[in-house]
């Protein structure tokens, strides 16, 4: 079997009258966006189904699951990578069918790389974790109104538009700010996050609301950035892709000043902000103290053996 596991014409056996059947991304959709993407919708706040289409077509190995010739359920599937596993109506046994692709998952898996579970929500986290499962990153999706909104600027504190010239001082406060937060596993290294500053840039360039959204701030006694406000969009609305302040300079209205200025320059062009952020942020009282609302956790997972 190919490394892709695009297996169009062949139905896989996993036992018990229950197969599985590669669907190209039209054909699967249908039935993801329904069972999967209305169902947990809440958990994404996706503004957009179709965008699932899109997730359908660059995964790219989406299997519906059948029983007895009937489609009970489906999922994106292909080695070492399972994520969106979802039941179809009356059939409602989730964890039979998850145990059932497990054991398929190690038969097609490299046993020298991990088998990723993307995606788990949150209500399947004891399923999993029986299984021999360990989380590898836990958060949720948080999403407001917007609406304009006079931000004042802190004493000694200068706001300034994103450049080019301030990439790799910006990648320093991020790293800074990760450093301090609890949260964060790990912080990556300084090239990753000036090229995650350019790649904000791009996103920005021909969108004057998202550039005027996406702050840096300055403290002026030293002239240095201490803060910082990245957009892009994605699913049609605009996702804070990076919020940062140095930690010496917190708790002195830098952070809040640069949520607001977000929220009231998106209110140009969208009804509503996102964000995404990790189980344990501190932030998450913040984001909460200014509007923001969340549902519960989606977990990426691993399987810590092949046992």
């Amino acid at each position: 079997m190919s490394t892709e596991m695009k297996v169009r014409d062949k139905i896989i056996d996993l036992g018990d009258n229950i197969t599985i059947v590669y669907q190209e991304p039209e054909v699967f959709s249908k039935y993801h966006v329904v069972y999967y993407g209305h169902k947990y919708s809440d958990y994404y706040f996706r503004n957009s189904p179709n965008e699932l289409l899109k997730k359908a077509k660059y995964i790219d190995s989406g299997y519906l699951i059948y029983k007895e010739n009937k489609i009970v359920g489906g999922v994106f599937i292909k080695p070492n990578f399972m994520t969106d596993l979802f039941v179809v109506p009356p059939y409602n046994d989730y964890e039979y069918l998850a145990d059932k692709l497990l054991k398929y998952l190690k038969t097609i898996s490299n046993k020298d790389e991990k088998i990723l579970l993307q995606e788990i929500i949150e209500e399947y986290l004891p399923f999993y974790k029986s299984k021999n499962c360990e989380i590898t990153e836990s958060g949720f999706w948080m999403i407001r109104t917007t609406e304009e909104i006079n931000p004042i600027i802190p004493e000694k504190y200068e706001v300034r538009d994103i450049v080019d010239e301030y990439k790799y001082e910006m990648a320093e406060v991020i790293m800074a700010a990760y450093r301090a937060n609890p949260a964060m596993k790990s912080v990556e290294s300084k090239k990753f996050y000036v090229e995650h500053v350019e790649s904000a840039m791009q996103y920005i360039k021909d969108n004057s609301t998202l550039y005027n959204s996406s702050k840096v701030m300055f403290y002026k006694p030293a002239n240095e950035i201490v803060g910082l406000c990245l957009h892009m969009e994605f699913e049609g609305l605009p996702l804070i892709m990076s919020f940062a302040v140095r930690p010496d300079h917190q708790g002195k209205g830098v952070g809040s000043y640069l949520l607001k200025n977000s929220i009231s320059c998106s209110s140009a062009k969208y009804p509503a902000t996102r964000l995404y952020v990790i189980n344990g942020n501190p932030a998450i009282e913040i984001y909460e103290h200014m509007g923001f609302i969340r549902n519960k956790s989606i977990n990426d997972m691993h399987l810590k053996s092949f046992l």
